[in-house]
């Protein structure tokens, strides 16, 4: 009996020892141990978003204003794609349609990040000029997008339109 409880003892203390056993701390490029001053990043990278991708580019010098547009019609077709449970409430006004684009939806998810070519200090979607888009819900599976153009007026003849009514 002893001899068992002795056996078990034994084998519990090294069970202990190996969970307990630190891994070796792992080590960079030129064999140091790596801390944090040789990390890549300061702080956790934060979450990828939809428009990280599908607004790359945007207002950029390769791409037109009209590209700009329909970019970032396909971006909110691509939302309106996956968050099906909406109402044209939602995005009746540019910073509504922002509000659910920084996850207050169904989903309570992001997809527009917090800063980027798209938003201006108000935090509007914006055109190349840095003029605020105007919306207009057609219906609740259409979302008419107006840039003010290059004379920053809107409803004017350099206005563009999504989806092009010409």
């Amino acid at each position: 009996m002893k001899a068992r409880i002795f056996g078990a003892c034994v084998a519990l203390t090294i069970l202990v020892s190996l969970i307990n056993r630190r891994s070796p701390e792992p080590e960079t490029k030129d064999g140091a141990p790596q801390n944090e001053a040789n990390l890549v990043f300061s702080k956790e990278p934060p979450d990828p978003v939809l428009s990280d991708t599908m607004l790359a580019g945007y207002a950029g010098k390769d791409t037109s204003a009209a590209e700009d547009l329909e970019m970032m019609a396909r971006f909110i077709d691509s939302v309106f794609l996956l968050v099906k449970k909406r109402d044209t409430a939602d995005y009746s006004t540019n910073e509504d349609l922002v509000l659910f684009l920084h996850g207050s939806n169904s989903h309570r998810r992001p997809f527009l990040a917090q800063d980027g070519p798209a938003l201006n200090s108000k935090g509007q979607l914006v055109d190349r000029w840095n003029s605020p888009l105007i919306l207009h819900p057609v219906s609740q599976k259409l979302l008419e997008l107006r840039s003010a153009g290059g004379d920053k007026i809107p409803y004017t003849k350099d206005d563009l339109l999504w989806p092009d009514q010409s």
